[in-house]
Parts: structure tokens; C-alpha cells; sequence
């Protein structure tokens, strides 16, 4: 099978408005794991732009060297959707952040991609798993799961060029080749990634579909109908970030129009269904976990 892994930088956290910077595509046969091809490209956007200063103290990229050296999303538009043709796709939070960011800014050039059809592996979705309960022998506290850590946990040591999405693309595979290796192809396959929720609202897991953020992340929409169906309805009529995907999720489990391809589980109650509700954070503020995202 070949798998295209895939990183971007950006210029911040806000998936449906900032930038892509960098995007780096790497090929692989993963009969062998043997590299088939890559691609590299800077990205300098078409319209007014600037890079924060804490984005670019991660990725070192600056608005002078995109000038001197980016091309247009636009440029490389044909061969990114040859290179990406007929494969499934990898990355490390890419259907959490990557993948959705890369949709609004391929929309906002009037673009597409084929979202669909296509499984969307994510090795940290894998390593949260591998690494429920883990704690550090040193602190006391749970582990570490961004790229740098999952690397090192299998490795022995940190790789070089962090926060660079060539060099996060050739970590990313290393780390998915291990995942593989110690639990094996069955393990790996998970039902969400045969979805991509582009505004982060929704994860799908076998026939249901779950809030991803807020403060109701983890119910199932089914039980949201039975705590509180008026958050589904704010998702949907007052959200500014909502996409139209979403709604067209959730709209029929509000009884506002029915689509034969979505079912309504009619008798679901909310202790049947799994919860994990997430914790709230003062708005503004920026974790190392968020920075490990441009």
C-alpha cells in the first residue's frame, strides 16, 4: 500500500482562517517502508498576511523568506493532487489540525480535494492510546504525546529538525512504522479515520458521532438530544465557525430535515453511550501542545 504522510506550517492555530506555510508530502511503500517519492513546497499566500512572533519562533519561517522563496498553494495545486492520487493519508494530529486547515485553504481558492474516500491515519491518535495510564517514572505525571516525545519513547532519542514539516513528515513515519511493528495493522485501523470534521466539531467512532471540543467533548449527539439539545442547536444557528459539514451532521437529529444516509438512533439513551467531558481553558491562552501545531 502507499501512504502519503503529510505535515504543514502555519501562520497560527485558527484552521478555518490562518495560512498554510509549509507543506511536505513524503511517499511511502509501507510493504517495506521504503521512501517512493516527496514534496516540498513554501507556501506564500495570495492576499495580505503576517506571521506571529510565537509561530515563527517555532517554525523559523519568515515573511521575507516566503517572499524570496514560496510559491502559490495555486502553483502546485495539480501536482499535489497527482502526488496524493489513489493514497490513504498519515500524519500526527493532521485530522485534528492539519487536514481541516488544509481544506479552508485549498477552499479559499476556489480547490478541492477528495476528503472521502480515503483513510486518514493519525499517529497521535494512536499514541494516546498506546499511552493511556502511562505515567513518567521521573515526575509522576502522565507522558508526554507530541511528536517529539512519541519519537523518543520509540527511538531512544529526539529527531532533528523539529517543528520543520519535511523533518516532521520523516518522524511521523518512523513513529506510525513502530505503532504498526508493536500492535499491528488491525490495531491501527480506527473508525474516525474515515472522517475529517473540517471545523474540529465532530469525531465519528462506528455509528455515532461525537462532540471533539467544548465542554460537552466526548457525548455522542445522540445523547446531547437527551443533556442538552439547545448546545446542538447554538453548533448549528449561532456557531461562527461552524461548518456547513457539520450542520448537515447534526441537522437531521434535530428533526429538521431527514437524509436517508444518516440514520437517527431513536433508542439511544446518554448512559448507553460513552462520555468524557472535556475541560475548559480561559480563552487566549496558548499551551505548548497548541504551539506544537504551526
Amino acid at each position: 500500500m502507499h501512504l502519503v504522510c503529510f505535515d504543514t506550517e502555519t501562520t497560527g492555530l485558527d484552521v478555518q482562517k490562518e495560512h498554510i506555510i509549509q507543506l511536505s508530502l513524503v511517499k511511502v511503500d509501507t510493504e517495506d517502508w521504503q521512501v517512493i517519492d516527496q514534496r516540498d513546497w513554501y507556501i506564500l499566500p495570495e492576499v495580505p498576511f503576517t506571521i506571529p512572533a510565537e509561530a515563527e519562533a517555532v517554525h523559523h519561517i519568515s515573511k521575507q523568506f516566503l517572499q524570496e522563496n514560496g510559491v502559490s498553494l495555486r502553483s502546485i495545486y495539480d501536482e499535489f493532487i497527482a502526488f496524493t492520487d489513489g493514497c490513504d493519508m498519515l500524519s500526527y494530529n493532521g485530522n485534528g489540525y492539519d487536514a481541516p486547515i488544509l481544506y479552508y485553504n485549498l477552499k479559499r481558492n476556489g480547490l478541492t480535494f477528495d476528503f472521502d474516500n480515503r483513510t486518514w491515519y493519525d499517529a497521535l491518535v494512536l499514541e494516546r492510546i498506546h499511552t493511556e495510564g502511562m505515567v513518567d517514572p521521573e515526575t509522576g505525571e502522565k507522558v508526554h504525546n507530541n511528536l517529539t516525545a512519541a519519537y523518543t519513547r520509540y527511538y531512544g532519542h529526539p529527531f532533528e529538525g523539529a517543528h520543520n514539516a519535511l523533518d516532521d513528515v520523516m518522524a511521523t513515519i518512523e513513529v506510525f512504522k513502530a505503532q504498526v511493528r508493536n500492535h499491528g495493522w488491525d490495531w491501527a485501523q480506527r473508525d474516525e479515520f474515515g472522517f475529517i470534521s473540517y471545523d474540529r466539531w465532530l469525531i465519528r467512532r462506528g455509528d455515532y458521532y461525537y462532540l471533539n471540543q467544548g465542554g460537552h467533548k466526548g457525548d455522542s449527539i445522540e445523547s446531547m438530544l437527551l443533556i442538552d439539545r439547545s448546545y446542538l442547536e447554538w453548533i448549528v444557528d449561532k456557531c461562527q465557525w461552524t461548518d456547513p459539514q457539520t450542520k448537515a451532521i447534526i441537522e437531521p437529529y434535530l428533526g429538521r430535515y431527514v437524509s436517508p444516509t444518516m440514520p437517527i438512533a431513536s433508542q439511544t439513551s446518554a448512559k448507553t453511550l460513552p462520555s468524557s467531558r472535556g475541560k475548559k481553558r480561559p480563552k487566549g491562552t496558548i499551551t505548548e501542545a497548541d504551539l506544537s501545531l504551526f
